[in-house]
């Protein structure tokens, strides 16, 4: 596996929890989740990794010992994997996701593959300091999830997800027609196909709004929706 790639999608980063994120710039912290939508055979991300001090962490990523420090986790399609504030990740060449996280932006780089941003001619900037200061250690091993889907009113429907104050994700295929039902306001992205969703239409690479309280969804044609949702408070 070649991490060094400088064609890999992701840099090798970190989003810390809502404390530092605070002080850092004001914001709050990025706990995210990936489903793996394609990849080739020989796809992985980078998740984790195997140092067991801080010093430990140090020496290797100064020294780039990429292969020593790095976890690889083999990209099967349909995984669902969490990634949790301080856990070290990248994404290899040719991997697709659906990514959902918070309405957040403090991302911690560890390494860019040395690439120029090309509006300024340099490399972007890294925050290896911080990244040390925030990376869990030790690591803890998450491995990706495959959840079964289950038929209800013509859809085929996924639930990866569903934790007060994180984020709530649904996937929903359908084949001609189906029906689905979430009071909670929800982004509905459609990552393959397209159709209506209550008559608007939806095609691949496309999201539609909608509200609280809207009812039943009447969903006409083949899709694969990703529906990406957030509650405040626990259900009793």
């Amino acid at each position: 596996m070649n991490i060094l790639d400088p064609m890999a999608n992701l840099s090798i980063q970190i989003h810390p929890d809502d404390a530092f994120a605070k002080q850092y710039n004001g914001g709050r912290g990025k706990p995210e989740a990936w489903v793996i939508l394609d990849a080739p055979t020989d796809g992985y991300i980078e998740f984790g990794h195997h140092a067991k001090t801080h010093e430990q962490f140090k020496t290797w990523s100064t020294e780039r010992k990429w292969d020593k420090l790095l976890r690889y986790l083999k990209t099967p399609v349909g995984g669902f994997i969490d990634i949790p504030a301080g856990t070290l990740h990248a994404i290899g060449k040719g991997v697709l996701t659906y990514n959902i996280s918070r309405n957040a932006d403090c991302t911690l780089r560890l390494y860019d593959y040395d690439r120029i941003d090309p509006a300024t001619g340099a490399k972007r900037a890294i925050q290896v300091e911080e990244v040390l200061e925030n990376v869990n250690i030790p690591d803890r091993l998450i491995e990706f999830q495959m959840f079964p889907s289950v038929s209800e009113h013509g859809c085929q429907v996924t639930r990866y997800w569903n934790e007060p104050g994180l984020y709530t994700l649904y996937r929903i295929e359908t084949k001609e027609k189906g029906r689905f039902l979430h009071d909670a306001f929800a982004f509905y992205t459609c990552v393959q196909g397209k159709g209506t969703i209550n008559g608007i239409p939806v095609r691949q690479g496309e999201t539609v709004l909608v509200p609280c309280h809207s009812g039943w969804l009447e969903l006409e044609g083949e899709m694969d929706l990703f529906m990406a949702s957030y509650r405040n408070e626990r259900a009793d």
